[in-house]
């Protein structure tokens, strides 16, 4: 199915090598959080036969974290208050 994406440009999703915008990659890493909690439940090792194709999760899952570490400490401590200052915020709401 067609459609259009944030540049009004036409595609067929999953047709896209890569993430354009950050509302892209929210996209995506939103799939990878609800894999990942699937992956948990269902053990995803269990589920694994090929010791290659459980290698190159491992390897895949261990950069992500390394990649995601990373570009958290390029936010620095301002982007570390405004997340607490949102929180704070949120909870506030909450009560």
């Amino acid at each position: 199915m067609a459609g259009r994406d944030g540049e009004g440009k036409r595609f067929v999703p999953g047709s896209r090598k890569y993430d354009r915008t950050v509302d892209d990659a929210l996209r995506t890493m939103e799939r990878l959080a609800t894999w990942l909690d699937k992956a948990g439940e269902d053990n995803v090792w269990r589920q694994t036969e090929d010791p290659l194709q459980a290698a190159m999760l491992h390897g895949m899952l261990v950069h992500l974290q390394q990649q995601i570490d990373r570009l958290l400490l390029l936010g620095g401590d301002e982007l570390e208050e405004t997340v607490r200052a949102l929180r704070t915020l949120a909870t506030q709401e909450r009560t």
